[in-house]
């Protein structure tokens, strides 16, 4: 995959922090490692709400609920799947 150029702000005490302990040959791939790392955790935590949703007792309504919005998209022309 192409690298991009990106823009962010950040402290100037951590950047400088940063910059005088990651020699400059290790600056990109060290932030997308970092990056890559929360990513995952993120995505986690996403994966662990919806796993969470789509089995716990406490939200069988919203699913019901959701189950009846998607006939609704179909014009009632289909009965929602169970």
């Amino acid at each position: 995959m192409p690298a991009l150029r990106a823009s962010y702000s950040i402290a100037a005490d951590v950047l400088q922090r940063f910059n005088a302990v990651v020699p400059s040959s290790e600056r990109s791939r060290t932030v997308q490692s970092l990056m890559e790392s929360i990513l995952v955790q993120r995505e986690k935590n996403l994966e662990s709400l919806a796993a969470e949703f789509a089995t716990h007792p406490d939200f069988a309504e919203a699913r019901a609920d959701a189950l009846l919005w998607d006939a609704t998209q179909l014009d009632g022309l289909s009965e929602p799947s169970a």
